[in-house]
């Protein structure tokens, strides 16, 4: 398994294990909650909502806009083992050379405030407006000195693309992963 691969690896499975731990029972048995409560737990209002599961993975960055990125024009399925069952795909863009990476994911069920909600759970966490959605940098360690970086937008109050950048210049993994979810997020279908 390359470097890369197991820092994307390594990350997934801290973002998971932290939300896991943070957002309460993962069953769904909880009892029904004030209006008030579910408004508080969806997030804020999604007011151009977007459809990244209406795309294929690998349409998620136009080639034009991964070209200007410095990436090559095709993604790839990232085919790294998942850190589980449910875990989503998601679709990788490199540099010529490879020492660079950047991979979107689309993310259901999944809203912005539980972020909001979590964020001491993230050493490296910042709120964010990439294309108009709300949007987190979320991550454990330093970007700038691990060389990568996460970063999901809220396309939809439901639904989430998230940007994964390793940068092993270590220079700005992070603005790597803006820049992707911005040139990705207005190419998306609005959600129906």
């Amino acid at each position: 398994m390359s470097r890369s691969r197991s820092r994307v690896l390594t990350a997934g499975v801290v973002l998971t294990s932290a939300l896991t731990a943070c957002t309460g029972d993962p069953t769904g048995d909880e009892p029904p909650q004030s209006s008030q409560q579910t408004q508080a737990q969806t997030g804020p209002k999604i007011s151009n909502p977007r459809s990244p599961f209406a795309v294929e993975l690998c349409a998620l960055l136009p080639p034009d806009a991964a070209t200007s990125l410095g990436l090559e024009p095709t993604g790839e399925v990232d085919d790294s083992p998942k850190i589980s069952p449910d875990s989503a795909d998601s679709c990788v863009w490199r540099t010529p050379d490879g020492h660079n990476s950047v991979s979107l994911a689309p993310i259901k069920d999944r809203s912005i405030q539980e972020y909001y909600d979590n964020k001491s759970a993230f050493s490296d966490y910042q709120e964010l407006t990439i294309a108009g959605h709300p949007a987190v940098r979320a991550n454990q360690g330093d970007p700038a000195k691990d060389g990568y970086c996460a970063v999901f937008a809220a396309v939809s109050e439901r639904e989430m693309l998230y940007a994964f950048a390793s940068d092993n210049s270590l220079t700005d993994p992070c603005g790597l992963a803006q820049k992707a979810l911005e040139a990705s997020i207005p190419t998306l279908p609005a959600a129906k």
